[in-house]
């Protein structure tokens, strides 16, 4: 909702037009537009959300001594804010978040009670998105890889776009999950893009304990037809 400062001429609007309504209010004239809800029966947004309530019933079971274990691996690893200090989850935060990961990736039988003892096997530190040199559409995805990367874990890949111009900064809000290479790859095409375009991609390593990699990013145009 904003107010309105009318021009010379004109005292009041009142009606819609072209989706916004235009009143009055206690603090003047106002113009407001009606939210467009998701919609929530399409896409990812259901599964996450009924991952996230079993998730919720199933730390109920738990024993204490099980949820200890989840409280301690939170306090050995914190999570950066936006403020550049640390976040100190709880332990069913930390419950949820590892198994989210690993129940939307893996699958029900990847669930697990208690915490993980080691790191994951593999870190990313360098992403080179490209157009691709063999058919019309394709982008090139290449990263490289420090640790020995299980074919038992994965690198989760996520795509924005396409859109009409090079962006500045990535897009969050619009990445969507398309692929889940083995974590021993390095390499992935993606395919049937939009000619001219340009698409932001990211990548993380996802072990099958739900641990994750930081995300890296990069962006290009496929490859065009001849």
């Amino acid at each position: 909702m904003a107010l309105v400062k009318f021009g010379a001429g004109i005292t009041e609007i009142r009606g819609s037009i072209g989706g916004v309504t235009f009143s009055r209010s206690y603090s003047g004239p106002v113009m407001k537009e009606k939210p467009i809800p998701p919609r929530r029966r399409r896409g990812t947004q259901p599964k996450n959300r009924s991952i996230i309530g079993f998730l919720s019933r199933q730390w109920g079971g738990l024993t204490g001594a099980q949820r200890d274990e989840w409280k301690t691996w939170a306090l050995n690893h914190p999570e950066p804010d936006r403020f550049g200090g640390a976040f100190i989850m709880s332990g069913s935060n930390a419950y949820s978040k590892l198994n989210f990961q690993a129940v939307r990736l893996f699958g029900m039988g990847n669930l697990q009670n208690s915490p993980p003892s080691d790191p994951p096997a593999a870190n990313l530190y360098s992403l080179v998105v490209a157009s691709g040199s063999v058919n019309p559409g394709d982008i090139t995805l290449d990263w490289t890889a420090a640790g020995t990367g299980s074919a038992d874990d994965v690198v989760e890949v996520q795509r924005a776009g396409p859109f009409q111009s090079e962006g500045l900064v990535e897009v969050h809000n619009q990445f969507r999950h398309i692929a889940s290479p083995a974590g021993n790859l390095t390499t992935l095409t993606v395919e049937d893009l939009v000619e001219g375009f340009w698409y932001w991609f990211r990548l993380r390593y996802v072990d099958q304990y739900g641990q994750t990699t930081a995300f890296l990013t990069g962006q290009a145009t496929p490859m065009v037809t001849p």
